[in-house]
């Protein structure tokens, strides 16, 4: 396939799963005619594995990841299956990486489409391909549309709530040791008397104490 091509279905259950030389995370996207999830639970991946009509399978090992829907049983309102692939390993990109997404009859394992998206670079998120309705037939189409801010941005894109990691706690600086208050001062010392000026001399005889 061809990013943009499409083939019908000829098998009620089908098998997508995406290969490449890197360990992928896989998962799937149930949306209604707007292009949205209905709520969280429409989102399928490695800790929510299974929803109405759709399955994820862990690959191990050298076995990819893998979505299972069946179309006979998707909810009423379910138009529209993504695929989506991410490298496995924290930051990583596509950038010179080639996944190619093989679509199986889920019942017998025949082939009915592959695809490897082309000139992949910068992005760490993808959406390979997508199963949908139209016209009462369910077809698969080659898609890969590339995100630059990995799954939680398609996740976003497609009306998934996706919390983010709380910031982590700033330093906070030890209290400021308290300052002993200054002593209080000394009380001033009294006043100095006032002196007594010299009783003038009246010029009176002196008397001799030894008389």
């Amino acid at each position: 396939m061809t990013p943009g091509s499409n083939l019908p279905l000829n098998a009620v259950r089908v098998t997508v799963d995406v290969a490449a030389p890197v360990r992928l995370d896989v998962s799937a996207l149930l949306l209604t005619a707007d292009g949205k999830v209905r709520s969280d639970a429409d989102f399928i991946f490695f800790n929510q594995p299974t929803g109405p009509g759709v399955g994820y399978r862990s690959g191990g090992g050298a076995s990819p990841d893998s979505i299972t829907v069946d179309t006979g049983a998707l909810p009423p309102g379910i138009e529209r299956i993504v695929v989506t692939a991410s490298p496995d390993a924290a930051g990583q990109t596509f950038q010179g990486i080639e996944p190619t997404a093989t679509v199986r009859n889920a019942d017998g394992g025949a082939v009915i489409a592959a695809f490897t998206p082309p000139q992949l670079g910068t992005e760490t998120a993808l959406v390979v391909v997508e199963i949908y309705l139209r016209g009462g037939v369910w077809k698969v189409r080659a898609v890969g549309q590339g995100y630059a801010n990995g799954l939680a941005g398609i996740a976003t894109d497609f009306g998934v709530s996706v919390e983010e990691e709380p910031a982590p706690p700033q330093a906070v600086a030890p209290p400021a040791a308290p300052v002993a208050p200054a002593p209080p001062a000394p009380p001033a010392p009294p006043a100095a008397p006032a002196s007594y000026p010299a009783s003038p001399w009246l010029g009176g005889p002196v008397i001799d104490a030894g008389l």
